[in-house]
Parts: structure tokens; C-alpha cells; sequence
């Protein structure tokens, strides 16, 4: 662990400006509030530039801004933070339990708000109607998109799910108007994905984001599926992001399903058929 960020701040250690000063108000005045708040929003409150910001974390030993607030919140929670962002250090497994219940919870009830019927439906009939399917994801999207491929390789279409950058941009230059690609992202700000989206846009394969409106991601689909939970991902192992971008692809595979009817009932019955095989009697 590096020396004390809020030590430093207030030490004759490093140099700081006036608009470094100004920062340091804001983040002495309530330094577990800070790690939440974006480099625009900390910019905005302390009145200096992002650049700033950016310069006044690179002081402190930090490689910008995102480090900043790992290494504030590893020092103001000793590491009790790294899952759910109400957890204490000292809490029981019984409280534990609860604490995570809660946020699954709240997540899966905000994921029911926020995500319209007609873009589910939007999604649906793109699925449909397309020749083959790729599901894209990368770091902790990537089982995500392989829990898609189990899903939808039932329905009898061709699907594969693509976790690795260079797959991905192979895949995304040889797509055409009736393949459909899927691209999953909590932030939508993942350069990568949001690369492969634009190529996969312009070879005119029609597009799909599980991501936030708004986000870079989103402006290169068709239809967004609009993801969003509390999760602070700069800071915290992802588990509410990867919860409900699983509610979003058993939404989007029950709307085809009920839609497919009897075919995919005919499918089913094969694939159950054919696995008996494979279980031993006891």
C-alpha cells in the first residue's frame, strides 16, 4: 500500500497548486463520498478542469484518476469495500448474506424499471430474422456472453459467443445485414467493444448493446438495452453488473422463444432426446 493519500494531502510533501488546493477541500470534506463521484463531478465541485485533476492525482503517485480512488477506497476501508459498498469489515456471514440479497435485490427491481418492453422487442425480431449470432464480451462480460451462446445455440440458430479482442475484430470485418451482433458492457466505455461495435455498424450487421443509454457503446446499436445498477466498477468486483445483464438475456431469450412456438418446442425435444444418452441410470 502506498503512503497515506490524505496524509499526503495535508503534508508539505508534494507541491500543490491553488487549483490542486481547491481538490483537496473537497475530498478532505468528505473523502468516502469522493470515491464515488466521477472525474467531471470532482472537477465541477472543487472549479478546475478535469486535466487538473487528472495532474493533481499523478502528485500523489497515482496513474490517474481511477487509481486515485482505488487506492483512497483500499485506505479508507482496508479492503472491506471490494464487493458491496455497504459491507463493513467487522460484519457477520448472517449480515453478509442479507447486505448481498439487497443489493441482487434492488438491482434486479432497477434493471425492471429501466429497461423498456419495445426494445426487448426491438432486439427480439432483430434475432429473428438474422442468418447467425455473435455475442460479444471481454473481461467480466465475457461469461456473460457465453451464457447467451448456451441459451440461444437451442433455438437452432448459429450462435457463438467472442471473448478475445483479435476474434472479435475478425468476426465484426466479415459481418453482413443478416448478422446480428450482440455487444455486452456494463460502462459501454470499453475502448475494445466499442471499436468492434463501430466496425460491425459499418459492415451494416444490425446491432445490439446490453449497456447504458447514453454510453459510447450505446451510440453504435441499433437497440440498447439499457443496463444499469448502483455498481461502481472503478472500485468494486463486479456481481450486481453481471446479475442483471443475465436478467437481460433471459429476457431477450424468453421474448424469442415464446415467439419460435412450436419450432423451438421440436428443437427442445431433440436436445432432450439425445442427452438421455448421456445420463447413467442410477
Amino acid at each position: 500500500m502506498s503512503e497515506n493519500l490524505l496524509s499526503m494531502m495535508s503534508s508539505d510533501t508534494i507541491k500543490l497548486s491553488k487549483s490542486d488546493k481547491k481538490i483537496v477541500t473537497i475530498i478532505q470534506r468528505n473523502p468516502k463520498q469522493v470515491i464515488h463521484y466521477s472525474i467531471a463531478t470532482l472537477a465541477q465541485m472543487a472549479e478546475v478542469s478535469e486535466p487538473t485533476v487528472n495532474r493533481f492525482c499523478h502528485k500523489l503517485g497515482c496513474d490517474g484518476y481511477p487509481d486515485f480512488k482505488l487506492k483512497l477506497a483500499q485506505q479508507l476501508s482496508s479492503g472491506s469495500h471490494l464487493f458491496v459498498d455497504n459491507m463493513e469489515r467487522n460484519d457477520d456471514t448472517y449480515t453478509v448474506m442479507q447486505k448481498i440479497m439487497e443489493s441482487i435485490q434492488s438491482s434486479v427491481q432497477l434493471i425492471g424499471k429501466s429497461t423498456s418492453p419495445e426494445s426487448i422487442n426491438q432486439a427480439a425480431s432483430l434475432l429473428l430474422d438474422c442468418n447467425s449470432v455473435s455475442f460479444f464480451g471481454m473481461g467480466a462480460s465475457g461469461p456473460v456472453a457465453l451464457d447467451a451462446q448456451h441459451k440461444f445455440f437451442r433455438f437452432g440458430m448459429p450462435v457463438i459467443a467472442h471473448t478475445d479482442y483479435i476474434n472479435q475484430r475478425m468476426i465484426c470485418s466479415m459481418l453482413n445485414e443478416k448478422d446480428v451482433s450482440v455487444f455486452i458492457s456494463y460502462t459501454g466505455r470499453t475502448e475494445a467493444i466499442v471499436e468492434s461495435a463501430r466496425l460491425a455498424r459499418d459492415r451494416g450487421a444490425p446491432t445490439i448493446g446490453l449497456t447504458r443509454d447514453g454510453s459510447p457503446l450505446a451510440s453504435c446499436c441499433n437497440v440498447v438495452l439499457n443496463a444499469v445498477t448502483a455498481e461502481d466498477t472503478d472500485l468494486f468486483t463486479p456481481m450486481t453488473s453481471r446479475i442483471i445483464h443475465l436478467a437481460l438475456i433471459d429476457m431477450l431469450a424468453t421474448t424469442v422463444a415464446l415467439r419460435m412456438g412450436d419450432q423451438l418446442e421440436e428443437n427442445i425435444k431433440a436436445i432432450k432426446t439425445n442427452l438421455r444418452a448421456t445420463r447413467r441410470l442410477s
